[in-house]
């Protein structure tokens, strides 16, 4: 059996992984979700997969992320094979925002760099810390995963390729796991695991578009306008969930210990980002 934990589990991406893991008897899958109330998809999947395991924690919360490592220690018998740090926030207040728009609103700038910050690269760090006893145990038989599942918004060619000037504080939080990725390998390259930041892509999360409103609808086209003409090779396509995972879990089961600490695409390469 291969032990997935993947946060971030009850819509989009997360969700996408979950499906798509669980169709294989072989693996083990523990999707953590914040709230199990909010989850319905998800607790459908679990009713109807043996293998698959819905758990309730916040990132942001190590108390809770210690609960459910015990129950994973204890269903697995003290090990972890792959986490997938999926949970991630992307408020739409202040969206359409540059940098020098917070000039006379600081307390606007601290509050959202903050939130951003706290589940974006911190919630991914006390993630991969609760886990890391389990990850290790397993990298003592063959190369244990963590994955990062980052974002375009965090590279910085394509931020000024395409004059992303807005998003900024989401940006900046993504800059900065794919540190981390960075740091825990320098921390642990003589060990058998894997850290990697992986971009999903452009993704429509939402459906195409369905429960979006028309400030987020005009975001969107107005991010395609600006992608293709920052990559005019670009079909404009936005990839579904399904497509996303696919292409992420090829690229995933190619990896090498060697691939450790880069920030890379859905595709395995570093800057063919859509």
């Amino acid at each position: 059996m291969v032990s997935w934990v993947i946060t971030g589990s009850n819509r989009g991406i997360g969700l996408g992984f979950i499906r798509k893991l669980s169709s294989d008897p072989n693996n083990i899958m523990f999707a953590l979700t914040r709230s199990k109330t909010t989850s319905t998809a998800l607790l459908v999947l679990e009713s109807k997969q043996k293998n698959v395991h819905v758990l309730q924690a916040d990132i942001t919360d190590v108390a809770s992320l210690r609960e459910v490592a015990t129950v994973v220690d204890n269903a697995t018998g003290g090990t972890l094979d792959v986490l997938i740090n999926n949970g991630a926030y992307l408020s739409p207040e202040r969206g359409d925002w540059s940098l020098d728009m917070y000039e006379g609103n600081e307390d606007l700038l601290d509050e959202d760099c903050t939130n951003f910050f706290k589940v974006n690269a911190l919630g991914v760090i006390k993630t991969i810390n609760v886990f890391l006893p389990l990850l290790r145990k397993s990298a003592e038989k063959s190369l244990a995963k963590v994955i990062t599942i980052s974002a375009p918004a965090g590279d910085l060619d394509f931020n000024i390729k395409t004059d992303l000037y807005y998003f900024a504080p989401y940006a900046l939080s993504k800059a900065a796991v794919n540190m981390v990725a960075a740091k825990y390998t320098a921390r642990f390259k003589n060990e058998n695991i894997l850290f990697l930041s992986l971009s999903p892509g452009f993704v429509d999360t939402m459906g195409d578009h369905r429960g979006a409103n028309d400030v987020q609808k005009a975001t969107y086209s107005k991010l395609i306008e600006q992608f293709q003409a920052g990559y005019p090779d670009w079909d404009g396509k936005i990839l579904t969930p399904e497509e996303s995972v696919t292409a992420m879990l090829e690229t995933v089961s190619k990896l090498t210990v060697k691939d450790s600490g880069a920030f890379i695409s859905h595709y395995g390469d570093t800057k063919n980002w859509l």
